[in-house]
């Protein structure tokens, strides 16, 4: 049952990490040739591979704050797909996408979390198990 309930959490994180990249993407950190350097954060070396330094990084304040976020967005894109599914069109749908990201935005924030620092510590929790099981308690504490 935990098993489930984690897959699902970060299948959420997934999708949720994924859309407010792709709302920042141009404003993401590139040396000049556009791609991804030692110095870049959150580089591992490898492809797919955990950085334990930066798991170790994240302190209990700040993943408590990513989950409280989390809450947050994952209501607010609930909300979205309520919407879409009763909009008509594709101008009221594209607005009401801009409001829901809008919205996902100013709930990071107002966490006390800039969007690429959400971001990045989803990306731990879904690539550090134990990262991960700290992120559920404090998603389970804050709902």
């Amino acid at each position: 049952m935990m098993n489930l309930r984690i897959k699902a959490i970060i299948t959420s994180v997934v999708i949720i990490a994924a859309l407010l990249v792709l709302a920042k993407a141009p404003a993401l950190a590139q040396d000049t040739t556009g791609t991804m350097n030692r110095s870049s954060p959150g580089y591992s070396g490898a492809p797919g591979t955990a950085n334990p330094a930066a798991a170790a990084a994240v302190d209990d304040a700040t993943l408590k704050r990513t989950a409280r976020a989390y809450l947050k967005v994952q209501q607010i894109s609930e909300n979205e797909r309520n919407a879409l599914n009763g909009a008509s069109g594709d101008a009221s749908r594209q607005s009401l996408a801009q409001q829901a990201e809008s919205k996902k935005i100013a709930a990071v924030k107002a966490e006390g979390l800039r969007p690429q620092q959400y971001n990045q510590v989803l990306a731990l929790v879904q690539s550090d198990k134990s990262l991960a099981q700290r992120f559920l308690s404090y998603v389970d504490q804050s709902s």
